[in-house]
């Protein structure tokens, strides 16, 4: 009888055919197949890694959710659970198990053994090739914010904050995390662009991926994101990663913090900008996405989270991750609270606190217009 390691490694080495067949809506991305959730709708949450150390592996952002084809399998097809699952790669792989008189129908103490060692050496060389690779990508994503310009005034870095409202005030200058780099690769576009960079750290100050927004000077606006699917990308393992964008009142990094000082946390970086200019005492971190929230491991002295989020009225996937990330948070012993922008400033609708800030801007100029 086939083992279950040795189907899943077949589901792996066949996942480029494997993986359109169950998620038909997936779009080819290098060497990615992307879709908007398990239930297969487009988009680009979910991403099924088709060759690589990683190759058979998913995970879903958004939902903060992964596994491997087997898992895959059951999620897409509604299946009850992973024996069905089993069932449903057998035939789907042609695996046809026969009996015989003369085979016994179980293997014999010195068979599973053998088998047994043979996984175990796939899989130490599975992780050391996974670790290799990690290793590499963290080295690659040093390397582009060490080559970044740590001065971003005048740059397109700060051309494109102001362009949304954002201040620096009442700093001198913008966070020192974010940095300007004039050439990054954008693999969709094909050419070398500017960016702003941003170092993903650990709690325990670990530089562990980099965070790429491509820019681009539009004729009528001015600088702002790069107009392509994907204007924001993360070079590295980011898992538990996040932003620091302030120190707050204490100036001291994460991994020396006060004992209790409450810590506020967004998805972006310019929404923690925007927190920072309301609360410039806060400590403040941008975690990059909703289920990487949860995934974020705050020191032991952390004992409150506030997480200053989008208003995702209606969007019941981006709820579910919310909510999935404060259950996670809760679980360490963190206290954890919420704050929603208003549905509406000086009459304009706000998604984001970005907005907000944007509105705030738009009121004080018409009001100013109006004593004028």
């Amino acid at each position: 009888m086939m083992e279950v390691a040795e189907i899943e490694q077949r589901l792996r080495d066949q996942v480029a055919a494997l993986a359109p067949h169950l998620l038909p809506n997936g779009v080819r991305d290098g060497h990615y197949l992307k879709v908007g959730s398990i239930e297969g709708e487009r988009g680009q949450s979910l991403v099924v890694e088709l060759s690589g150390a990683r190759q058979g592996k998913w995970r879903d952002y958004a939902a903060d959710s992964n596994g491997d084809m087997l898992d895959l399998i059951e999620a897409t097809q509604g299946l009850a659970d992973k024996r069905s699952a089993v069932q449903w790669a057998k035939d789907w792989l042609g695996i046809e198990e026969e009996y015989s008189p003369d085979r016994p129908a179980r293997l014999s103490p010195e068979e599973r053994e053998a088998r047994a060692r043979v996984a175990r050496e796939r899989a130490a060389r599975h992780e050391a090739e996974l670790e290799r690779e990690r290793a590499a990508k963290m080295k690659g994503a040093r390397s582009l914010y060490l080559h970044a310009e740590a001065e971003t005034a005048r740059t397109p870095v700060d051309f494109y904050l102001r362009a949304r409202m954002l201040r620096p005030d009442p700093f001198d200058r913008w966070p020192g995390v974010l940095r300007y780099h004039p050439e990054v690769f954008c693999k969709e576009a094909r050419v070398k662009v500017p960016a702003m960079v941003a170092a993903i750290y650990l709690a325990d100050g670990t530089h562990v991926a980099t965070h790429r927004t491509f820019l681009a000077n539009h004729p009528e606006k001015g600088w702002g994101k790069m107009d392509v699917t994907q204007p924001k990308k993360v070079l590295g393992p980011m898992g538990g990663g996040f932003i620091p964008i302030s120190k707050g009142s204490s100036g001291k990094p994460m991994s020396q913090m006060v004992e209790g000082e409450p810590v506020y946390m967004t998805e972006g970086i310019e929404d923690a900008i925007a927190v920072r200019m309301k609360m410039p005492e806060a400590r403040i971190v941008a975690a990059i996405s909703l289920g990487n929230m949860g995934a974020v491991i705050l020191p032991e002295k952390a004992r409150r989270l506030t997480i200053v989020t989008d208003r995702d009225d209606g969007n019941e996937t981006a709820q579910e991750a919310l909510e999935r990330s404060i259950g996670r948070q809760q679980a360490r012993g963190i206290e954890v609270s919420l704050v929603v922008p208003p549905e509406k400033v000086n009459g304009l609708p706000v998604k984001d606190i970005n907005d907000w800030i944007r509105a705030e801007a738009w009121g004080a100029r018409a009001k100013a217009a109006r004593g004028a």
